[in-house]
Formats: structure tokens, sequence, C-alpha cells
């Protein structure tokens, strides 16, 4: 199957729509966690919480870094934390009202 164009935005948005992932997001805006303090944290099973760390790491959006047995987990500071600036910017001035 031949990719077009568009696939890498349709998977980046796909990636950045999903729910569970959008929490795992937000909650790592706030600073470094490990698979344990995520799902405590979010009240996910952990192996759902594994699973979209797998797909937010494949798509770049998360880092990870291994500390002995454990994977510690961080935004791309990058690209998408000032993604994320840039589009906290925008809902406040156009969607705050108008897109609930």
């Amino acid at each position: 199957m031949k990719r077009t164009i568009r696939e890498p935005y349709k998977i980046f948005f796909e990636t950045l729509g999903n729910k569970t992932r959008w929490d795992i997001i937000h909650l790592l805006q706030k600073g470094k966690l490990n698979v344990t303090a995520i799902v405590k944290t979010l009240g996910y099973e952990q192996s759902l919480i594994s699973h979209h760390l797998g797909r937010l790491e494949r798509c770049g959006f998360v880092g990870v870094e291994i500390n002995k047995k454990e994977r510690i987990y961080t935004l791309n500071k990058k690209t998408i934390k000032p993604l994320l600036k840039l589009m906290d910017k925008h809902i406040n001035r156009y969607c705050k009202n108008l897109c609930r």
C-alpha cells in the first residue's frame, strides 16, 4: 500500500486525539513520571498505559530514560512542549468559549 503525503498527519492527529494518550500527555506536562505513577494518577490499567506510551514513544511525543529497571517518561521538549503551548494560546484566543 502506497503512503500518501497526508498519512503522517493522520497518524500524528490520531495519536494526539486519543483520550488516554491525551491524559498521559497532559500529565507529563507537569514533569517526568514512570508507568506506576501514571497508572496511579490516571486510574487506568497498567497494560493500557504501557500500550499508549509505546505509541507516544514511537511517534516522538515522549522520550524515555531508563534507570535500572524503571522507565521514566518525559514530553519531547523540542517539539511537543512548544506545540502544546501554541495550542493553549490558540485555544485561549479562539476556542475558549466557541468550541464547547
